[in-house]
């Protein structure tokens, strides 16, 4: 027998999809069935009953109580989980590369996609004629607005300038006629690989031109990708709920980029049209900034007459000091086998270098490694300066310190990448990613493609342009200089992981179709942990370590495969 009347059927019926079945789905309450599941965490009833005994009021929703009810509990109460029972999707357009990643980087809470440069060129113009970059409003009132105009009109003029003749160098290396793409199986449903002259109608001679012309756009855009700045303006797609969106605006508030606090502005003006009460504490963090200027004061002292070094290899894999353990242990022990104490608290001030470590590593543009062996020659005063002002004066328990306090993954990487891998690999959300600040002066990782295609010329015009940007606008504009960063611009960051997030990564980023870039990182991210631990390495069975060229070309076919089936059913 149904618990519910008729009447009362007809009340819920546009809010739940069963008013009989225990298990329903929930509709028609945007900005409102937070509050709901807020009251029906602590009454007797299940859903629909709170749902008609305190929010339907003559037969409409009380929008007023529910709204009241958030207020008290997010506020009065303090109960931010309930912030995400309700959510919202986000369309951030036209913003810069560099904002999405103050964006994307709130990880919990928050699912983004963004328009892909490896899928879609960006030689397209404004309505107003002009190529799509951000101009930063104080940039553009000041000396270098015309430095900066000619130098992202440079870069960009030599994307699309290098787009057609790219296009044509692919399609020279692989003509159309002499292509084969798996765009149908064989009788056993196996791929089967044809040339368009084998194409049976005029449906496949059309799959096959899409794959074609998909596998050939593919490797330009992969290729001339390393000339976009990340001032590049694109689009991003959120949805998270409400917790999610109010860390990201408090977060944005707190960036020093001028764009990034006026994206905060602007989405909580519209999260406030569907849910406000859940982004109303986003504000400036008081305590962030503090800790920020003191760290960036406190690094510069301790750093002042250390250069950075520079590591052999672009892929580090951070281990304990095996040789500073070794000599601890022999100070400490002082000829009493009395081990056991010894080796943990050597192990105890191991992991505290590396947590001050990763506190200054974001201040710095030195290596995970040297930061450690400059305070392994400090006293331990030092390593306690540091985390008392990177811990701060803590007024609330949300005052909460960086992500540094996350150190002690099974794995620490410190990575030396083009700014494209960067942003590709740091989305997986079960780790911690600490970055440098972005500029173009590390390095630049040239495609082989450009150079052999004939056109090094005129990337190395576009990376001696961005260079001398940066410089210039550095002293005054010390957050904008790093819209001069380019996508194949070295960056340097450190990625803690586990060994299950990470076999989730390596086997994802080492699929034939990804980008040769962060295909190479990841194999060498795998060949490091089989060094240290062959079953481990062995347990990432789906590694591939192969070298695919055309990458997309079967990716592509597959695509064409699965929509034939969809047109067949």
């Amino acid at each position: 027998m149904s618990r519910f009347s008729p009447e009362e059927k007809t009340l819920l019926a546009p809010y739940v999809s069963s008013a009989d079945d225990d298990i329903f789905a929930v509709t028609g309450l945007a900005g409102i069935v937070g509050a709901v599941y807020a009251r029906y965490s602590r009454a007797q009833g299940g859903f629909r009953e709170t749902l008609l005994k305190e929010f339907i009021k003559e037969g409409v929703i009380d929008a007023a109580k529910a709204q009241d009810l958030i207020e008290r509990v997010l506020i009065a109460y303090g109960d931010d989980s309930v912030g995400e029972l309700e959510g919202a999707h986000m369309s951030f357009e036209n913003i810069s590369i560099l904002a999405t990643k103050e964006i994307e980087d709130r990880r919990i809470g928050g699912s983004p996609i963004e328009q892909s440069t490896r899928y879609v060129f960006y030689d397209q113009k404004d309505a107003d004629g002009n190529f799509r970059y951000y101009r930063d409003p104080a940039v553009m009132a000041s000396a270098h607005a015309g430095a900066y105009v000619e130098t992202m009109d440079f870069i960009f003029q030599t994307y699309c300038d290098l787009v057609e003749p790219m296009k044509a160098y692919y399609s020279g290396l692989k003509p159309m006629s002499e292509a084969k793409y798996a765009i149908r199986t064989d009788e056993n449903g196996e791929p089967l690989k044809i040339l368009y002259a084998e194409c049976k109608d005029e449906k496949e001679q059309k799959a096959f031109r899409i794959t074609y012309g998909s596998d050939i756009r593919t490797k330009a855009c992969d290729a001339l990708r390393a000339l976009l700045p990340i001032a590049t303006k694109t689009n991003v797609g959120i949805f998270g709920n409400g917790r999610f969106f109010q860390n990201v605006l408090s977060h944005c508030y707190t960036s020093n980029i001028p764009e990034v606090q006026d994206v905060a502005s602007r989405t909580q003006t519209a999260l406030n049209k569907v849910i406000p009460r859940y982004v109303k504490r986003a504000a400036r963090n008081k305590y962030v900034t503090t800790v920020h200027d003191n760290m960036s004061a406190l690094s510069a002292r301790l750093f002042a007459d250390v250069a950075p070094s520079a590591e052999k290899d672009n892929v580090t894999l951070v281990d304990d000091d095996a040789e500073a353990i070794a000599k601890a242990l022999n100070s400490r022990t002082g000829g009493v086998p009395n081990y056991a104490n010894a080796i943990r608290s050597v192990l105890a001030s191991e992991k505290d270098l590396l947590t001050v470590s990763a506190m200054l590593y974001p201040y710095l543009r030195h290596p995970l490694r040297q930061i450690q062996a400059v305070l392994r020659k400090h006293p331990r005063s030092v390593l306690d300066e540091v985390i008392a002002a990177y811990v701060g004066t803590r007024k609330t328990r949300r005052d909460r310190p960086g992500r540094a306090l996350e150190a002690g993954y099974p794995y620490t990487f410190d990575l030396v990448t083009d700014f494209g891998t960067y942003k590709d690999l740091e989305r997986h959300r079960m780790c911690t990613q600490l970055r440098q600040k972005f500029t173009p002066t590390l390095g630049f990782d040239m495609p082989q493609d450009l150079v052999t295609a004939g056109f090094a010329d005129k990337v190395l015009a576009c990376i001696e342009r961005a260079k001398a940007l940066y410089d210039r606008l550095l002293a005054d504009f010390p957050e904008q200089a790093s819209y001069a960063t380019l996508h194949g611009s070295q960056v340097r960051w450190s990625l803690g992981i586990n060994d299950r997030a990470l076999m989730h990564m390596i086997e994802l980023r080492t699929q034939p179709a990804g980008h040769p870039s962060y295909r190479k990182v990841c194999q060498q991210m795998h060949g490091k942990i089989s060094e240290r631990s062959a079953w481990r390495g062995e347990a990432i069975a789906f590694a591939d370590h192969g070298d695919y060229f055309w990458s997309r070309g079967d990716a592509e076919a597959k695509q064409r495969v699965k929509e034939a089936a969809l047109d067949r059913t």
